[in-house]
């Protein structure tokens, strides 16, 4: 009775952790069809310069955007990229001579880099094209509570989106990590274009950020 007893309740230990499990990966199971909606809601927002450049581009105003590669193993440690002009941050006090890693300049814009290893192929879309990071490591992918978004890590910041674009006035979210641009000289409660504010991370912990959210039914 005792070794039954024992056999029964480690089938239910079993149970509860593989509910445990799957409770935690609703975000991965939702999050592709949010993001599919929105660039499928406003398909303008995307570029598909794949076959010169390997990049699916995103932007709403034609200035920030996000690159991401269709081919992690093309594209070395620039898989994924926030791109946004570099002379806001020069005017607050950039020194780019000390940029570190996850940060590159080129061509008048700074560079916010990831890496996320040689990926799994080729993808055909961009919502495989993103995902792709989240293949590499579960954790780069994320649940924001208080803006109702999920999120993409990168090196030094973070792309996020709305759970429901339809249902947020910030439907798309560009996120720098203030601190490492501090150390490089930043003044980050004045470099223009960006808000400066101090947020909640997943886990209850208080991170400054630099953020430029976009409401697309205000494009």
């Amino acid at each position: 009775m005792k070794k039954l007893l024992a056999g029964s309740a480690l089938v239910l230990s079993l149970a509860v952790i593989a509910a445990g499990c799957s409770a935690a990966d609703v975000v991965l199971k939702y999050s592709p069809a949010s993001f599919t909606k929105i660039v499928g809601t406003y398909p303008d927002l995307v570029t598909d310069t794949t076959k010169t450049d390997h990049y699916y581009s995103i932007t709403v105003d034609g200035e920030t955007t996000l690159k991401i590669s269709h081919d992690y193993s093309l594209t070395g440690a620039n898989d994924i990229m926030i791109v946004t002009p570099l002379q806001p941050f020069a005017d607050a006090g950039l020194d780019t001579s000390k940029l570190s890693a996850g940060y590159s300049v080129s061509g008048g814009l700074l560079e916010l880099t990831a890496d996320y290893g040689n990926g799994t192929g080729m993808k055909d879309t961009v919502t495989d094209s993103l995902f792709d990071s989240v293949k590499s490591d579960r954790t780069m992918l994320t649940y924001h509570g208080a803006l109702d978004h999920y999120g993409i890590k990168l090196t030094n910041g973070k792309f996020e989106y709305a759970k429901d674009y339809t249902d947020n006035d910030k439907d798309i979210v560009f996120v720098l990590a203030a601190d490492p641009l501090t150390a490089l000289g930043v003044d980050v409660n004045n470099v223009s274009g960006w808000t400066f504010k101090t947020m909640q991370n997943e886990d209850g912990s208080s991170v400054d950020v630099l953020l430029k959210a976009y409401d697309l039914d205000a494009k």
